[in-house]
């Protein structure tokens, strides 16, 4: 099984996007929140086509919508790939890479991974630094992201 751990803001929510939305007077935000970069949505989508993987929420919007919620928003925005899940929050996941520890343990299948994040690689655990791709908020997901993802996922070095 191939996973793709998906955070959104700096990843698929952008500053820049942001401020070009803001530049042509279109709104930065629907009913659901952030509107993502659509340069990021075809990031991911390319992703998504050349592995096959399929996503993971780790996103910090995972406690302002509910995974149905989190369907819906997913279905409404014409978003790629398929999103079977959403990381754990318990008071025992500290950081994101005991949440994505948790997620791996309980979903008891071999799983390549990758996660696409915009937070410090502190955030994460020892033993997921080689899977972890961490861009820069103000662009997000960008090809050179995508490309390592592909690489990773296909179990390549990147």
């Amino acid at each position: 099984m191939k996973i793709i751990f998906l955070d959104f803001d700096g990843v698929m929510d952008t500053a820049y996007h942001g401020h070009v939305l803001g530049k042509e007077g279109l709104p930065c935000q629907d009913e659901f929140g952030a509107v993502f970069d659509p340069n990021c949505v075809r990031y991911l989508k390319e992703i998504i086509d050349k592995t096959g993987a399929e996503i993971v929420i780790t996103s910090s919007w995972k406690s302002l919508m509910t995974y149905k919620e989190l369907l819906n928003m997913w279905g409404q925005r014409a978003l790629p790939g398929n999103v079977i899940d959403m990381t754990p929050s318990t008071p025992e996941c500290r950081r994101r890479g005991d949440e994505i520890d948790a997620w791996l343990k309980e979903c008891n299948e071999d799983c390549q991974y990758v996660i696409l994040d915009d937070i410090d690689e502190s955030n994460f655990n020892t033993h997921q630094i080689a899977n972890l791709i961490v861009v820069k908020p103000y662009y997000g997901l960008d090809a050179r992201a995508a490309e390592r993802a592909i690489k990773i996922l296909e179990g390549r070095k990147a």
